[in-house]
């Protein structure tokens, strides 16, 4: 079992049930980034060091109040990846545009925030659109994103 192919259900679950912890869950998703993201190029943003020691930091209170750490944390020790449009305090924030290249937000967005105090450990930011301004990332400033599953040219064939 690819830990990183969990669904969320079953990734709390395994958590709650000490299955693995946080760091493997974690870790699994940061391999299979590192491992694609050169073709893929979904990720604008990868925070290896900070999301390993979110999810240290989760296992520990998760060892310390076991399935009670979820009761106030509900995601607690889950990765998640969030697109670049929305502000991480501290952590280049560009919204796929070379406008906003090396902006560091002084704040967090609400949906982040919210994520952060639900445990919920940030694994990295994802390509857009630049400033949301379409749906296929098209028209990033920095690259075109791919389908995961096919990740050849898309080239337009004629008969």
């Amino acid at each position: 079992m690819e830990l990183n192919t969990l669904n969320l259900k079953d990734a709390i679950n395994g958590l709650k049930e000490r299955k693995f912890s946080s760091v493997e869950l974690t870790k699994s998703c940061l391999d299979a980034i590192l491992k694609y993201n050169d073709s893929v190029k979904a990720f604008i943003t990868v925070l290896e060091e900070s999301s390993m020691a979110q999810a240290k930091l989760s296992d520990e209170l998760i060892k310390k109040e076991g399935e009670g750490g979820f009761a106030s944390k509900p995601l607690l020790g889950i990765p998640y990846a969030c697109k670049d449009n929305f502000c991480t305090k501290g952590i280049e924030t560009t919204a796929s545009s070379n406008i906003l290249k090396g902006f560091i937000p002084p704040y967090e967005s609400t949906v982040t925030k919210k994520l952060k105090e639900a445990g919920a450990v940030l694994i990295g930011k994802t390509n857009m659109d630049a400033f949301a301004h379409g749906s296929s990332t098209e028209t990033s400033d920095f690259f075109t994103s791919r389908n995961p599953w096919d990740i050849s040219p898309y080239l337009l064939t004629l008969p």
